[in-house]
């Protein structure tokens, strides 16, 4: 339900994975932390950018949204640590033998609105799982 702190769990997990990426000096290693976060709507995924690029740029953490309607060069995505995609980009970019690379890189996926799958756009969020 809305307002339960879905978002906050899903930070908190986003926390535990930077942690893990902290080196024996205390700094963050970005090169081993990659993030997928699959936001079901443009309007969600923009709006998860906006709220995670705010806390977790503090960490040095680079935040970019991935949709149908914006664009990243692949320069871009491989200095990105946490990239926020919906289902259907994602799908795509999951797919594509050119982009193994970066879905190999991926150390967490969080998929936001899991029970949409038996909705209309369900089958796209099914093939991603």
């Amino acid at each position: 339900p809305t307002g339960a702190g879905k978002t906050e769990v899903a930070m908190m997990t986003v926390l535990r994975q930077i942690e893990q990426c902290v080196d024996a000096n205390g700094g963050l290693d970005v090169s081993e932390l990659k993030i997928v976060y699959v936001a079901p709507m443009k309007a969600l995924a923009t709006e998860v950018t906006e709220k995670f690029g705010k806390r977790l740029g503090r960490l040095g953490v680079n935040v970019k949204e991935l949709t149908g309607d914006t664009q990243l060069s692949r320069r871009d995505i491989s200095e990105t640590q946490m990239l926020v995609v919906t289902p259907e980009k994602w799908d795509v970019i999951s797919r594509k033998t050119s982009d193994a690379a970066l879905t190999a890189q991926v150390k967490l996926l969080i998929i936001d609105e899991i029970h949409l799958l038996n909705e209309e756009r369900g089958a796209v969020i099914e093939a991603i799982v």
